[in-house]
């Protein structure tokens, strides 16, 4: 008998109000995504990869992408990329840390969503952030995370939490929390089983050591339709 597991909205908004991703020293950081999201040397490398590509993009195409953050967390990285696009849907499964952005980004005209990634229809967009996000969910729900997004959207920005190298036993399956699979040595690998995500073309811009592994950004061209 398969497990039923808790709605993702009631696990991440717990993980934010209880703070187990940490607490922010500014006291009026009321949410906080932890510190892969607001070290320098996590995000600094990060941002200047996507941002190259999002100025690539616009060259090619002729006009900024419209882009949508599946994940957007506290905003602290994508307020960062938001000029670079033309439209910015950000999407987090748990309520009250939308409506803490909304107030909190009120300038950047951002549009802010609550999207549950596996079960409510995804904004259209051009490309996609998908920002150490895979990695908290179980493999079943990430199976029908992808599935949704590679008929949704031309191009996936994907940042994973990795081991170092090359040989680790990539997918093993978890709980959705808040932990992810680094200590048992694995992690989110959507080109391998059980996945396989189909993709035309992969690229890696970003890799950045620490806590424990790497992080790595691929940039994933789908056939959406196909």
């Amino acid at each position: 008998m398969t497990e039923i597991e808790e709605p993702a909205q009631s696990i991440f908004t717990r993980i934010y109000e209880e703070g187990l991703w940490g607490r922010a020293n500014d006291t009026e950081q009321a949410y906080y995504s932890g510190q892969g999201s607001h070290d320098p040397a996590m995000v600094d490398p990060y941002v200047n990869a996507v941002s190259l590509y999002l100025h690539f993009h616009t060259l090619i195409i002729g006009k900024k992408p419209n882009v949508v953050d599946l994940g957007c967390g506290d905003f602290n990285v994508g307020a960062r990329l938001r000029p670079l696009c033309h439209h910015y849907v950000a999407c987090d499964v748990a309520t009250p840390l939308i409506q803490w952005n909304r107030k909190k980004y009120l300038d950047l005209g951002v549009d802010f969503r609550q999207v549950d990634i596996l079960t409510d229809p995804l904004p259209d967009g051009d490309i996609v952030f998908l920002r150490q996000v895979l990695q908290y969910l179980s493999n079943a729900q990430i199976a029908v995370a992808l599935q949704k997004i590679a008929k949704t959207y031309r191009f996936l920005v994907l940042t994973e939490h990795l081991p170092s190298g090359n040989s680790f036993t990539a997918n093993l399956d978890k709980r959705s929390g808040s932990d992810i699979r680094l200590s048992a040595g694995s992690g989110v690998v959507v080109t391998q089983p059980p996945f396989s995500l189909p993709v035309t073309q992969v690229q890696t811009i970003c890799e950045v050591a620490g806590y424990g592994g790497v992080l790595r950004t691929d940039i994933f061209h789908l056939s959406p339709g196909s």
